[in-house]
């Protein structure tokens, strides 16, 4: 293996990525004439996952350091739609820029959840419901990859839960 290539490797061996996850709470209006309040919340954590440095030799896919558990509570009545949202791609202080399509999630239960990949500034529907959904789990994924600069690149999601 050449010098380059060696250092190349040792350079990236460096790479972090982190990936911000945060929760949007949503409150519907109350509806004259229903009986019960009209409510709904969205608990997620860990508020915050990190993918852990990797060769993409032998790792050209990492799992993120945990795991996210997601609670919906409404009305049993009533039902959801979970949307999920990248701010952007991931970007690092240095100004390197990795597309967020490269992170994707596998999502359980399957249904009313469902798996996906994000795609920089859309809103994605990542399930619809009736009722509570007790602890939904979503395991994250990134691409890995050599022509990534090393560095800490971050980006902001965003999970907003409506009633329908």
């Amino acid at each position: 293996m050449g010098e380059r290539s060696q250092e190349k490797r040792m350079f990236l061996k460096a790479i972090r990525l982190a990936l911000a996850v945060i929760a949007a709470l949503v409150l519907a209006p109350i509806i004259k004439g229903e009986p019960e309040a009209q409510w709904i919340s969205l608990d997620i954590s860990p508020a915050a996952i990190s993918f852990p440095a990797a060769d993409p030799d032998v790792q050209p896919v990492i799992q993120a350091n945990s795991q996210v558990n997601l609670w919906i509570n409404l009305p049993k009545s009533r039902r959801w739609n979970l949307y999920v949202m990248a701010q952007g791609n991931l970007i690092s202080a240095e100004g390197g820029i990795i597309p967020i399509s490269n992170v994707s999630w596998i999502a359980a239960p399957n249904p009313p959840l469902q798996d996906g990949v994000f795609i920089a500034g859309q809103n994605i529907l990542m399930g619809s419901g009736k009722g509570r959904l007790n602890n939904g789990v979503l395991t994250f994924y990134f691409k890995n990859s050599w022509d990534y600069l090393a560095g800490t690149y971050t980006q902001i999601i965003t999970f907003t839960v409506s009633q329908i």
